[in-house]
C-alpha cells in the first residue's frame, strides 16, 4: 500500500486485536454449530493477518485480493451457520469487505481497511457471546 511502512505496522497491530477475539471460544450452553463457526471465523481472521504481513506494502492489488478472499471466507461461514444472529453478522462483515476490496486493490485505500479492522471485532464478539 502506498501509505508506507508506518501504516502497515499500525494495521498489523490492529489486526492482532482482531485475531484475539475473546468471544469466539467455546461457551458453555451453546447449541448448534455456533462455537464451531466462531472458532473458524477467528482462524480466518488469523490467517488474514498472516497473509497481510506477507504482502508488500505497495502491492495494492494483492491487498485488495486478500480483502475479497476474506469476504468469500466470511460468506462461506455465514452460509454454514445455523445461528441467525451469527449468520447475519458474518454476512454483514463479508459485505463490508466485499465493498471495500475494489478501493483497497485499486488505490490502496488504507482508511477503509483500518476502519474495518477497528470496527468489526466488537460486532463479531457480540455475535459469538
Amino acid at each position: 500500500m502506498q501509505a508506507g511502512r508506518t501504516t502497515l505496522t499500525t494495521l498489523i497491530t490492529v489486526l492482532a486485536a482482531v485475531t484475539a477475539l475473546p468471544g469466539c471460544g467455546v461457551v458453555a450452553g451453546m447449541t448448534g454449530n455456533r462455537s464451531e463457526i466462531c472458532a473458524e471465523t477467528q482462524q480466518v481472521f488469523t490467517d488474514f493477518g498472516t497473509r497481510l504481513r506477507s504482502l508488500p506494502s505497495t502491492d495494492n492489488a494483492a491487498w485488495g485480493q486478500a480483502a475479497a478472499d476474506l469476504a468469500a471466507s466470511l460468506e462461506g461461514l455465514a452460509a454454514r451457520s445455523d445461528d441467525q444472529e451469527l449468520e447475519q453478522t458474518l454476512t454483514g462483515l463479508a459485505g463490508s469487505w466485499r465493498s471495500a476490496s475494489p478501493a483497497i486493490g485499486e488505490s490502496g485505500d488504507v482508511a477503509q481497511l483500518t476502519a474495518l479492522l477497528r470496527d468489526q471485532p466488537a460486532k463479531l464478539v457480540e455475535a459469538c457471546d
